[in-house]
């Protein structure tokens, strides 16, 4: 190879976007959940996990329940993803004091605690105050979220997997609905 052409190769890659850090350690998937909460600073979007960008986020598998969920429940949005999966709520200004923690659980695995406020400090609700616990696995060698459970609150029973294969058993049996 040209000595050029190495160098080039070798800037690019030093160069390359955080974002695309492979799933490897306790860093890349700080940077990982880091990106995905960027996605909610005041007058964000968020993250569409019925979007297009989904795949960016969410483990395939937990795309496929969602979806599956979405036939049960014969709705755009399933009755268990009310809320924005991602920071527990329906609206928001903003994230205030993110604080991720992450613990690795083997190379393939990864539990982060993520806590932050939807509100400025100034006047904050209780309510306002989130905790989350966020497993992460890889997928095509990128930190992708396999589940999340809320505990935010003291009714942290199940994480969204569980609640959505709940919500999808229950629409087989009660077709009615």
């Amino acid at each position: 190879m040209r000595p050029k052409l190495l160098l080039v190769f070798a800037l690019s890659a030093a160069f390359m976007p955080a974002s695309l850090a492979h799933a490897q350690d306790a860093d890349s998937a700080t940077i990982f959940l880091t990106s995905a909460y960027q996605q909610y600073g005041n007058q964000g979007k968020g993250i569409d996990f019925t979007g297009p960008h989904a795949s960016l986020y969410f483990h395939s598998s937990l795309l496929a329940l969602i979806h599956a969920d979405q036939k049960a429940v014969d709705q755009d949005i399933p009755i268990c993803c009310d809320a924005d999966p991602l920071c527990d709520c329906q609206d928001w200004d903003g994230i205030w004091d993110l604080k991720i923690q992450v613990q690795m659980e083997s190379p393939k695995r990864a539990e982060a605690t993520v806590s932050f406020a939807l509100s400025a400090p100034k006047g904050r609700a209780k309510d306002d105050l989130r905790r989350l616990r966020i497993t992460l696995v890889p997928e095509g060698g990128q930190w992708r979220i396999y589940d999340i459970l809320d505990q935010s609150g003291p009714d942290a029973s199940s994480g969204l997997r569980a609640q959505i294969q709940k919500e999808i058993a229950y629409y087989a049996r009660h077709p009615d609905r």
